[in-house]
């Protein structure tokens, strides 16, 4: 009986002490646990707390212009809403810079959205190294109805008179000779409302004027475009279509456009020389093959032919 009643009395001792162990165990981990969520409510409750201050337009910023002190403002943002590295923190950083494209109110100014800072303002400072700025005369119907603005994409369409009419098979062409060209202004605008208050004094004059009216534009293009673009208008009549802004992708021509073409006849074939036809004589009929007999004496052979107009003849 001594023996059970010892045996009994270590099973109590270790269950007891497997017990604590557990307890200690459970209790560390919920410790962890609850250190762990108050740590990260304590981040999350200072990253709120946490701001950064960065430059942004208090208007609508338009290329070209250089941006002044009423133009921008510094506000408080989250971190995690600006990339610290292309934004800034003073407004001294952009007086005086020249957007390179629009800015929108309350937007942060970032750093590749301006010119250099040796550029200059206006026009020359953001036209890309290697291009150029080139002005053509457009009108309500060429122009898009006046919608244009700068910052839009756009192709030129060219309607022409061929230098030789007849190998092109029309006397005037269309074709598509420049694709995905920017604007860098509207009149003389660079993006402000200039272009739209000349319409509106146009319109107070008459219809009459506001048809006279030839608003420019002014495109960015590379040196051989510009050459294409100035023959084009010397030459012929240039219509401006507008594209997407994030559709800036080369298509591929069809080839120039007639008024063959477009109401969907064949091309012309083309032109040969013209031969006089001469008389052909009609052969002569012929009769009916001669009959021819050969005629065979001792070693002697010979050939006897009947004509078909009668007769013989002896071979």
């Amino acid at each position: 009986m001594q023996r059970q009643q010892t045996g009994g009395r270590t099973r109590a001792v270790l269950s007891f002490g497997f017990s604590i162990i557990l307890g200690l165990v459970a209790a560390v981990v919920v410790y962890q646990a609850v250190r762990k969520a108050n740590t990260e409510r304590d981040e999350a409750v200072q990253k709120q707390n946490e701001v950064v201050e960065v430059v942004v337009a208090r208007r609508d910023l338009h290329m070209g212009l250089p941006i002044g002190p009423e133009d921008i403002a510094l506000q408080k943002v989250a971190p995690e809403m600006v990339d610290r590295e292309y934004s800034f923190t003073s407004p001294t950083e952009v007086l005086g810079r020249t957007p390179r494209e629009r800015v929108l109110a309350n937007e942060p100014i970032r750093s590749e959205r301006l010119a250099a800072p040796d550029a200059g303002v206006g026009l020359n400072a953001i036209i890309i190294p290697g291009k150029r700025a080139m002005t053509v005369a457009t009108d309500t119907e060429t122009g898009v109805a006046g919608l244009l603005q700068a910052g839009n994409f756009v192709d030129i369409i060219v309607t022409i008179r061929p230098e030789d009419p007849a190998a092109a098979g029309a006397k005037w062409v269309t074709d598509t000779i420049l694709q995905g060209i920017k604007v860098l202004a509207v009149g003389s605008s660079l993006g402000g409302n200039e272009a739209k208050e000349e319409e509106k004094k146009g319109a107070k004059k008459g219809p009459d004027a506001t048809r006279r009216m030839k608003p420019s534009i002014t495109l960015e293009l590379t040196p051989e475009e510009a050459e294409k673009l100035a023959l084009a208008v010397s030459q012929g009549e240039i219509h401006v279509v507008l594209r997407s802004d994030i559709d800036i992708v080369q298509w591929d021509a069809h080839g120039v456009m007639t008024n063959r073409r477009l109401i969907g006849y064949p091309a012309a074939a083309e032109s040969t020389p013209s031969r006089t036809p001469r008389a052909v004589e009609a052969p002569a009929e012929e009769g009916p093959p001669p009959v021819r007999a050969q005629v065979v004496s001792g070693s002697n052979s010979s050939e006897i032919v009947f004509p078909s107009g009668g007769g013989s003849q002896k071979k």
